[in-house]
């Protein structure tokens, strides 16, 4: 027995050897080794906060998507996903060209596979660290129902601090939060509503470039009621002497105003006036309509200003003259005299349309001075009229007159 187990023993061994090699052969066949790219596999940045330490921020020129070339049997190859890649790159270590290793490995396989490159890069630019407070402005979409005004859309907070690379944050025109106020008919709150920042090109920036301190804030929006009533405008005052004018024309009739409705209630109408002191040429002009609210109201019509036209035109004028005797003294204080000062005859420029002047005279007229608690001594005093109609103008004129006292 032990003679045939060991006749032609090389032999066998040899078969063995060829066996072995063909079965490793085989196996090589049915699951090679082989290699293959996976491309854009995400790089995991880490210590970032090692530069904002320094107050530096960084922006990645190039690293933050690599292709990972490896080798391995073509069973692991194909089961391979990019999410069993894990490459990061540590900011801690960024060296003075600013440029970060990325290490690259995939823990589900180990040694299994083998990366056939390894010296990945990430590189960096790196800024100063710029924060600047913005306001946020509340902008609405939609429009509120009929018969109702946005008075006031406020933010809280309504500061917020944006922080990110100076040349970034130096393009920052505006902060803005946005709230949908369609049909909108009474004031409400909204809670949770993103800030958002833009350019001064009018673009929403990248939010993965810049910081906020506040990633939410809550909105207010306050409604009035409106009211359309009519606009009134007066005039006040008297033109030049020798002057008059025509009613006054201007526009709008109406406006619009908004309120709370117990302060709408007491607005019927709204009244304005307009001084023409002096005037003797035609007036051209605008006034703010707001100025003749007094209501607890607000005026939110398109027109703030009221054009507003009068016609002053030039009167018809006739001289008149009077000597002492022909004026009349009155209310002469007991027991005391009164005299004009001076004798000589006074001229009055009487105004008025060329009908009614063609029926004045000095008659008519009826000139006087009243010296009512009027004092011993000489005085200025004014020369009054009792005209015989109520559209003649007469400008102020005054005499002086002496009083004495009798009993002296």
């Amino acid at each position: 027995m032990k003679e045939r187990l060991t006749r032609n023993i090389s032999l066998k061994i040899l078969s063995l050897l060829v066996a072995f090699l063909v079965w490793v052969v085989i196996l090589n066949v049915d699951d090679p080794v082989i290699t293959q790219t996976f491309y854009d596999i995400p790089v995991t940045k880490i210590n970032e906060n090692a530069l904002a330490q320094v107050d530096k921020v960084y922006e990645v020129v190039s690293g933050d998507m690599i292709d990972v070339k490896v080798k391995a049997k073509r069973t692991i190859i194909e089961s391979l996903k990019k999410t069993d890649f894990q490459a990061v790159a540590d900011l801690a270590e960024l060296s003075i060209v600013r440029a970060v290793p990325i290490e690259v490995t995939i823990p589900k396989y180990g040694d299994s596979v083998e990366i056939v490159k390894e010296n990945f890069t990430m590189q960096v630019n790196l800024e100063n660290l710029e924060t600047r407070q913005f306001r946020i402005d509340v902008v609405t979409t939609g429009n509120v129902a009929e018969g109702y005004y946005i008075k006031e859309k406020t933010s809280s907070p309504n500061i917020i601090q944006v922080s990110g690379s100076e040349s970034v944050v130096d393009k920052i025109k505006e902060v803005v939060v946005e709230v949908n106020v369609a049909n909108a008919r009474e004031s409400f709150k909204e809670t949770g509503v993103v800030p958002k920042v833009y350019d001064k090109n009018g673009t929403l920036m990248d939010s993965g470039n810049i910081k906020l301190s506040y990633d939410e804030v809550d909105v207010s929006v306050d409604l009035l009621k409106t009211k359309t009533v009519n606009l009134f405008i007066e005039l006040k005052g008297t033109p030049y002497p020798g002057y008059s004018y025509g009613d006054p024309d201007f526009e709008p009739k109406q406006v619009v105003i908004a309120g709370e409705q117990s302060e709408l209630d007491k607005v019927q109408y709204i009244m304005g006036e307009y001084n023409i002191d002096n005037q003797r040429t035609d007036i051209e002009d605008e006034v703010n309509i707001a100025d003749f609210i007094k209501n607890d109201v607000i005026l939110i019509d398109d027109n703030q200003t009221a054009v507003i036209n009068v016609k002053v035109e030039k009167l018809e004028s006739k001289d008149i003259s009077y000597s002492s005797s022909d004026i009349e003294l009155y209310n002469i204080p007991a027991g005391m005299a009164a005299v004009l000062s001076n004798n000589e005859d006074i001229t009055v420029e009487v105004y008025g349309e060329k009908e009614v002047l063609s029926h004045v005279n000095k008659y008519n007229l009826r000139p006087y001075i009243d010296l009512s608690d009027s004092a011993i001594g000489t005085g200025q005093f004014n020369i009054q009229f009792e005209p015989p109609d109520s559209d003649i103008i007469l400008p102020d004129s005054s005499v002086s007159v002496t009083i004495s006292d009798t009993d002296g």
